[in-house]
């Protein structure tokens, strides 16, 4: 086997697990493929105890009410055959109530981001919640679950009593470290008794905030020594989920490398004797086994990766890495990043849309031709899906390679995930049945001449270029990709989207002086959270990089461009310039292909620019049809 190490078996206090990958908890993704997914331990979220706001739903998963529904989803996720976990949790002064008068527990009194006043806790309120995770873990216990995840990460009450910067108390619960872990082992002691030595608990931790004055590496590792005893297994995570710079360090963006927490866990691991799992961008096969192998961790802990492909670890298993889908690590399928306004998977369609779709569409009644223009995400998409659905399928690309867009992105630092993805798409239509015809020009003629029953188009796009005297000096993003760097030359970048502010940062790192200009108030203006907060955090950390909000360019000279910010006008030195200022779809052309057949679809950015989940989602529903 070629993931040996993955697939070993693991007791923890009585349970024996089959491998070591675990199933993080993603709750709205469970799914009757996520149950299947074949991990060791499939962790069950949320479970609040039965205090008021302990979680989002009021409703106690084990009272009279509920129970019956517990049972049955808990039935539902025993399908795969995984040990399931329950995360037992309080939200403290981190959620918000059913109603804005609500009053929240928490370390310190507040007002959170909710709006919601938050409480400090009575010794009498911390007993009463101590107990309250204790009947959780002991009502879990009876009902059926195999083991509990106690979540003392992210800023959750307990984590709120272990941070300096969010326990501000200066009674013996607040202060030093030795007070501040007095409640949050409370909760554990009080579980260990209810539940009884052989049942096992796990813990959720951040190892590191990533705030100013957080709990950092050396504090929890004192804390978990103290709590061992009475635990099973920790799981190591980090961030935090109260502040958004916290946030964006529990859920790393493409921004960041791959395994983020690994040295976090190797640390936690050389100083407890009980098993440690490791949560944190581990995107593949390789690297959850280099975790196992190089003695980081025990166990592995995959989330978004295991929504991007539910057949995650049945591929691993078989030696298929190459067919798993990748994520990337884009921030969709958190619902916090997008406001719930765009929640789903940019290479997964059916997650969240599953009430309407379903990937696994049966073979075609009647094999036709499906004849699709553009081989970028889109069009791959769309091809792929009707060669699987049994239709005949020509791909037709004007260029020497497949790719689209994404073929320029081979030495972006920032795109190694949305790289994995575009030769992902390439390798799979190489696998197929499409016939693929490279550096092919369509026109109406020569597909006309190829009798499509379906005419895909996506054609993708063409950049803006606004009408300013000398922009024709300017480069386009894809050619800025491609250049070699301009040693000793400024750098001005119009257009402070995504894509303007990642070649800003390219070149601010490479160390050239670097003034990004955007027209508007906000940078990465239609970004999701997670990649604005991460953007700006690299682009803090750049001296060389000048931001111009609310300035417009009126001309580009040979060695500067002149601007006007507030009615004042500015020369800036732009020994390069690049022009982000958006791009708009071929529509005219894509128009000249209606007519060759009454089965039209526009797909990807030649019906709308988008990205790479909008590009997605058009190309399976085109390439769907029957």
């Amino acid at each position: 086997m070629k993931f040996a190490s993955l697939f070993q078996p693991l007791k923890i206090n009585s349970l024996m697990i089959a491998n070591r990958i675990v199933s993080a908890p993603m709750n709205e993704a469970l799914n009757d493929k996520r149950v299947r997914c074949g991990a060791g331990i499939l962790i069950a979220g949320c479970g609040g105890v039965n205090l008021p706001n302990a979680w989002f739903d009021s409703e106690y998963l084990f009272s009279k009410a509920q129970i019956q529904k517990t049972r049955q989803w808990l039935n539902f996720m025993r399908q795969g055959g995984s040990a399931v976990s329950l995360e037992v949790m309080h939200m403290g002064g981190v959620g918000h109530g059913a109603h804005p008068e609500d009053v929240l527990w928490g370390s310190t009194d507040g007002i959170n981001a909710y709006g919601n006043r938050v409480k400090a806790m009575t010794p009498a309120e911390m007993d009463q919640t101590a107990a309250a995770f204790a009947q959780t873990c002991r009502d879990a216990k009876e009902l059926g679950f195999d083991m509990v995840m106690l979540h003392f990460a992210h800023g959750w009450l307990p984590a709120q009593f272990l941070s300096p910067a969010l326990n501000h108390r200066t009674d013996s619960y607040g202060g030093c470290l030795e007070n501040r872990m007095t409640f949050p082992l409370a909760i554990i002691k009080a579980v260990r008794e209810a539940v009884g030595p052989d049942y096992p608990v796990d813990l959720r931790i951040s190892a590191k905030e990533w705030i100013e004055g957080g709990i950092g590496l050396d504090e929890v590792l004192t804390f978990l020594k103290q709590a061992e005893p009475y635990l099973d297994m920790v799981n190591v995570s980090a961030g935090q989920d109260m502040d958004k710079q916290g946030n964006i360090h529990m859920a790393t963006s493409a921004l960041e490398p791959h395994g983020v927490n690994r040295q976090l866990a190797r640390a936690i691991k050389q100083t407890l004797a009980i098993p440690v799992a490791v949560v944190g961008a581990i995107m593949t096969p390789q690297e959850a086994a280099a975790v196992i192998e190089e003695q980081d961790a025990d166990l592995v802990v995959l989330g978004r990766s295991l929504l991007a492909d539910e057949d995650w670890i049945h591929k691993a298993e078989v030696g298929r890495e190459a067919d798993i889908v990748p994520c990337l690590r884009c921030g969709s399928c958190m619902h916090w990043t997008t406001d719930r306004r765009d929640h789903g998977c940019s290479v997964n369609p059916a997650y969240m849309n599953g009430s309407w779709m379903s990937m696994e569409r049966p073979p075609v009644k009647i094999r036709r031709h499906v004849v699709v223009i553009g081989g970028g995400p889109a069009g791959m998409k769309a091809a792929l899906t009707a060669a699987q659905r049994g239709h005949q399928v020509t791909l037709l690309e004007q260029k020497s390679c497949l790719g689209g867009a994404l073929t320029v992105l081979d030495q972006a630092k920032y795109k190694m995930d949305l790289r994995r993805y575009r030769d992902y798409l390439i390798e799979q239509v190489g696998k197929s049945e499409v016939n693929v015809r490279l550096n092919t020009k369509a026109t109406p003629e020569s597909v006309q001449a190829l009798n499509p029953d379906h005419l895909i188009l996506a054609l993708g796009g063409e950049p803006v270029i606004p009408p300013i005297p000398g922009i024709e000096r300017g480069l386009t993003p894809a050619q800025a990709y491609t250049s070699p760097l301009p040693e000793g030359k400024s750098v001005v970048i119009l257009g402070g989207g995504a894509i303007g502010c990642e070649l800003a940062l390219k070149f601010a790192e490479a160390g050239c002086p670097v003034a990004l200009i955007e027209q508007g108030s906000q940078l990465h203006r239609g970004e999701n959270q997670l990649v604005g907060l991460a953007l700006d955090e690299h682009i803090s950390r750049c001296d060389n990089l000048t931001i111009h909000r609310e300035t417009r360019c009126l001309q580009v000279n040979p060695d500067h461009v002149v601007v006007e910010k507030a009615g004042v006008r500015l020369t800036i030195p732009a020994g390069v310039l690049i022009v982000c200022t958006g791009i708009q779809p071929l529509s005219e052309e894509a128009d000249r292909f209606y007519g060759i057949t009454c089965h039209t679809w526009k797909i990807g950015d030649v019906k709308r620019p988008g990205n790479i989940k909008a590009a997605t989602l058009e190309g399976w529903i085109a390439g769907s049809q029957d």
